[in-house]
């Protein structure tokens, strides 16, 4: 459905995504080596990933909106010896590029489907938090042939009227005061008051993370949110999907994962105890066991099916 012709830039080695120990994997999980990252050309951007792992089927693992790749070092890290795992910025984010926008999720979808064309990935295991969640709903209707499963952690099916206003306040934030505009409550939303408190190194890394990202990126991503609604469409999902949430999300809320599950045929529910916006970094023992046994019964039970 797309006609984004993918090319590969030349590779580049890494050690680990920032140098050095990442704190952002702090659930036990043995640190990454050095994986490969790769720029990949798709229609008017480029897109950086990365990739760990090299026996296995894929996963891949898409971020929030003001995140990167790297918010997903403790999960990469846990499913690396048994998955080839592909991590990527979406466009506006980390280092890829941020084209003016405004951004569609359909774009956005079809940016992450020219991806996997050009880093030659086949189907893949799809586990999207938050924005990525909407990225991967988008995904299962239009491409339903490339992934085995689907894991929409902490996500929304649209956006109702009543929170444009939220969404045009954050936006004039980011544009008049940068992201310094929007890190704080970013952050008071994403992370418990108890892990912010217990937890202050890995709070003031994803601060920098926030704070670096594009303010044109995080503008065109926040759009595609204001223009988001795939409700509708939910039911036409048929590949397994496990729907996932944080017991203290408050941006998306227990009782909106449920209502997705519930209209995804057969789609798994599960509620993280003690976790907001951002289970694997809050929860990351919990959000893995969930997350092994929920792909090892999707490998069980089949690929996607075009509906």
């Amino acid at each position: 459905m797309t006609d984004k012709q993918p090319q590969r830039t030349d590779d580049v080695s890494a050690s680990t995504a920032g140098g050095g120990t990442n704190v952002l994997n702090s659930s036990g999980a043995t640190p990454l080596g050095g994986g490969d990252m790769h720029r990949v050309v798709v229609g008017d951007a480029t897109l950086q990933a990365r990739i760990d792992g090299t026996e296995g089927p894929w996963v891949l693992l898409v971020h929030p909106l003001g995140a990167d790749h790297t918010i997903w070092e403790a999960t990469a890290a846990h499913l690396a010896g048994r998955y080839r795992v592909l991590r990527v910025d979406l466009r506006g984010h980390g280092k890829s590029d941020a084209p003016v926008g405004p951004y569609t999720m359909i774009q956005m979808a079809d940016d992450i489907v020219a991806l996997m064309d050009g880093l030659d990935v086949p189907q893949a295991h799809y586990v999207g938090l938050s924005i990525g969640g909407m990225v991967g709903q988008v995904l299962g209707v239009r491409y339903p042939e490339r992934f085995h499963s689907l894991t929409l952690a902490d996500t929304s099916s649209h956006t109702p009227l009543e929170a444009h206003p939220m969404w045009h306040e954050r936006i004039g934030s980011v544009e008049a005061h940068g992201m310094a505009g929007v890190v704080d409550p970013t952050l008071n939303r994403w992370l418990t008051e108890p892990f912010r408190a217990a937890h202050p190194e890995v709070v003031e890394k994803i601060r920098a993370m926030v704070l670096a990202t594009p303010v044109r990126g995080y503008v065109g991503a926040s759009l595609a949110i204001l223009g988001f609604d795939q409700a509708d469409a939910l039911s036409r999902i048929h590949c397994p999907t496990l729907v996932l949430v944080g017991d203290q999300d408050p941006g998306c809320p227990v009782d909106q994962a449920r209502a997705i599950a519930e209209a995804i045929p057969g789609a798994q529910f599960e509620i993280l105890q003690d976790a907001a916006h951002i289970g694997p970094i809050e929860q990351p023992e919990r959000f893995h066991a969930i997350l092994d046994a929920f792909l090892c019964r999707a490998a069980c039970g089949s690929q996607c099916e075009t509906p």
